[in-house]
C-alpha cells in the first residue's frame, strides 16, 4: 500500500467514524453489523468472557 492509498484511506475510516458516532442508535447498529454485540447491547456469544 503506498503511502497515498494510506492516506486516503484514513480520510474514509474518519469520515466512517464520523457518521457512525452521530448517534446512540447509529453506533449500536454498527456494532450489531459488526456482530459484536445484540440489539439490547450485550456482547454476541463469541464476544463474552
Amino acid at each position: 500500500m503506498s503511502e497515498e492509498d494510506a492516506k486516503r484511506l484514513m480520510v474514509l475510516l474518519k469520515k466512517y467514524t464520523e457518521e457512525i458516532t452521530a448517534s446512540k442508535e447509529k453506533a449500536l447498529q454498527a456494532l450489531m453489523d459488526a456482530g459484536l454485540v445484540k440489539a439490547n447491547g450485550q456482547p454476541t456469544d463469541l464476544y463474552r468472557n
